[in-house]
């Protein structure tokens, strides 16, 4: 039996709404202003494929489920470089729903 999945855009968009959510018990106040000054204009959310970094904080059971999930990475983009408020692991398994922040430090 495969699984339900929900679509990249979908999960993509559900990730950046537990950025905000969350945003306010994990960043300080300087990064929360900095994010909302620079987001309309320069601000980003990119999916990727689930990279090797993750492995350090979830165990996958089967290399096959990684496809079942999505990495957002959600900062703002500067002249001189991106900064980086947090990266989202999410499940696009509608059966098995995941989601795991590493926030700024």
């Amino acid at each position: 039996m495969s699984a339900r999945l929900s679509s990249i855009e979908e999960v993509t968009h559900q990730a950046y709404d537990i950025f905000l959510e969350l945003a306010p018990e994990n960043l300080s106040q300087e990064d929360i202003d900095v994010f909302n000054e620079h987001r309309e204009e320069f601000g980003f959310i990119e999916e990727a494929d689930v990279d090797e970094s993750w492995h350090a904080v979830v165990a996958f059971e089967q290399e096959a489920e990684r496809e079942h999930f999505v990495q957002v990475t959600i900062g703002v983009e500067f002249e001189d470089g991106d900064e980086v408020f947090a990266k989202v692991l999410i499940s696009r398994d509608l059966d098995a729903p995941f989601c795991h922040v590493v926030w700024k430090q």
